[in-house]
């Protein structure tokens, strides 16, 4: 019984491999994907936010918020997207809000992402290692170095490609949640001085 019930385990395990493997490189196509679309962002803010930065200065030595704001170039990230409400919207204090709560609503989902392979990629990094690891040590025990060697090289490849998934995934979410925190920090800012101009 307990010999049918060890076959039945290994036979599972074994058979889980294909998927596990499948599952890694459709995980590794996928974060290189985020990766170029965190590079683009990356650009685009680095050279979009600069009118962002200059209106901010004026704010802080006094010149009024008014509807400059909204005639400035269009900005990347929530900023823009702030900016597409137009000043009629924004200057309800209550669509403000609104507004405000959705974008973090947003920001939350797209960092959810980058969350699922940080985890989702190291997990089926370790199965794809543990998986093989079986029929390695079968083929040890009736001398089969080939078999082994073929064993080991699937185990420790799945090894490296979950961890590789699992730290693009962390670059990308460290930087962007720098990044919607600062934007959710300008537009809570400018949301105040609408306020108080109006």
């Amino acid at each position: 019984m307990m010999e049918t019930l060890v076959q039945l385990l290994y036979t599972i395990t074994t058979y889980l491999l294909v998927p596990v493997v499948l599952g890694l490189l459709i995980l590794l196509a996928w974060s290189l994907l985020e990766l170029g679309g965190f590079l683009r962002e990356r650009w685009e803010r680095r050279k979009g936010l600069l009118p962002w930065t200059r209106f901010e200065q004026g704010l802080r030595e006094g010149r009024e918020c008014g509807s400059a704001f909204f005639e400035l170039p269009r900005l990347p990230g929530f900023l823009g997207l702030f900016q597409q409400k137009g000043l009629a919207l924004a200057r309800r204090s209550l669509f403000a809000e609104k507004i405000c709560d959705d974008f973090e609503i947003a920001s939350e989902g797209r960092l959810g992402r980058m969350k699922l392979g940080i985890r989702i990629g190291p997990m089926f990094g370790l199965m794809g290692t543990l998986i093989p690891m079986g029929p390695a040590l079968m083929g040890l025990s009736q001398g089969n170095m080939e078999e082994m060697a073929q064993n080991l090289v699937v185990a420790f490849s799945t090894t490296v490609l979950g961890l590789l998934v699992g730290g693009i995934c962390y670059t990308i979410a460290i930087s962007r949640r720098r990044w919607y925190a600062q934007d959710l920090v300008a537009i809570d800012f400018l949301r105040h001085c609408l306020e108080e101009e109006s």
